[in-house]
C-alpha cells in the first residue's frame, strides 16, 4: 500500500494513516514515512528542526515502552543524512560530525541506545534493522564502544540500509564499520 516512489505527498500520507489505523505501530509503515519526510526540502541542509524529527519523535512519543518505534528518531537522522549527502554529492566529514553530534542528535542516540539496553525485542521480524540503524549512528556519533556492543548482537545479519548511505556498497561498509568497531580493523 505504501510506496514512497509513488503517489502524492496527500496519497502518501492517506495511506500511511490507514496502515496506522489498523496497526498504530506498523514499524515497516513508519520506516517509510521517515524516509518521505527527510526528502523533503533538501536544499535547507542540516535543521535541527526539520519536520522529520518531529514526525519521529511523536511516533515514539505515541507508541508504548517497549516498542521498537523507540528507535526511529534515529532512523530519522540515518534519513535525513542520507538525502543531505545526496544533495551535497557527498558526506563531507565536517557535514557528517555536525549531523551526528550536535545536541539533538546526541539525545536522540542516547535515548535509543538507553532503550536498547532495557527493552531490546530479539522477537521482532525487524529487529535486526534496528540494530544496524543504531550501531551505524553510534559509530558515526563517535562511540564505537556502543557500536561494538551492538555489531555483537547483529553478528553477520547486515542490511541494506544504512550501510549504503551516502552510495556506499553496503557490504564492505558493513564490514569496514564492524572492524572499527570492534577494533580488528
Amino acid at each position: 500500500m505504501l510506496a514512497r516512489a509513488f503517489g502524492t505527498e496527500e496519497e502518501f500520507s492517506r495511506h500511511f494513516d490507514q496502515v496506522r489505523a489498523r496497526h498504530r505501530e506498523h514499524h515497516h509503515a513508519h520506516h517509510l514515512m521517515v524516509a518521505k519526510l527527510a526528502e523533503r526540502t533538501p536544499a535547507s541542509g542540516h535543521d535541527p528542526l526539520h519536520e522529520v524529527y518531529d514526525f519521529a519523535a511523536w511516533a515514539a512519543e505515541e507508541s508504548p515502552a517497549d516498542s521498537p518505534l523507540a528507535v526511529l528518531p534515529v532512523i530519522a537522522h540515518a534519513e535525513r543524512f542520507r538525502v543531505l549527502a545526496a544533495a551535497r554529492g557527498s558526506a563531507t566529514a565536517a557535514a557528517a560530525a555536525e549531523h551526528w553530534t550536535g545536541r539533538r542528535a546526541r539525545q536522540v542516540l542516547r535515548s535509543a541506545f538507553d532503550w536498547w539496553l532495557e527493552w531490546e525485542r530479539e522477537d521482532h521480524p525487524r529487529n535486526r534493522v534496528d540494530l544496524n540503524f543504531l550501531a551505524h549512528a553510534k559509530l558515526c556519533e563517535g562511540r564505537p564502544a556502543e557500536a561494538a556492543a551492538l555489531f555483537h548482537r547483529i553478528g553477520s545479519h547486515a542490511t541494506r540500509a544504512p550501510w549504503s548511505y551516502p552510495d556506499r556498497d553496503p557490504h564492505k561498509a558493513f564490514l569496514a564499520a564492524r572492524s572499527a568497531a570492534l577494533g580488528t580493523a
